[in-house]
């Protein structure tokens, strides 16, 4: 089993965040989904031989969300234009 941590983008409430839990939860080899409307984040316990990150992103995006694009060095990279 594998854990994804996903940024969500176009939660409005609990209702949104209940949405794509359920989403991710319903695919197969997907063990466990919890969404957090606060922090706007999915963490997903997967097997990945069923089911590919990739295929968690669809499992979103098919739900009406986005996945977020990490913000300026929150993944530890740098579009390079402030040379930081």
């Amino acid at each position: 089993m594998q854990v994804g941590l996903l940024k969500l983008a176009g939660l409005k409430n609990e209702g949104c965040a209940g949405k794509v839990e359920a989403a991710l939860a319903a695919l197969k080899g997907v063990d466990a989904a919890q969404v957090s409307f606060e922090n706007a984040k999915a963490s997903v316990r997967f097997d990945e031989a069923l089911v590919s990150l990739q295929g968690l992103h669809a499992a979103v995006e098919d739900a009406g969300y986005r996945i977020a694009q990490p913000a300026h060095g929150e993944d530890g990279a740098c579009c390079g234009g402030c040379g930081g």
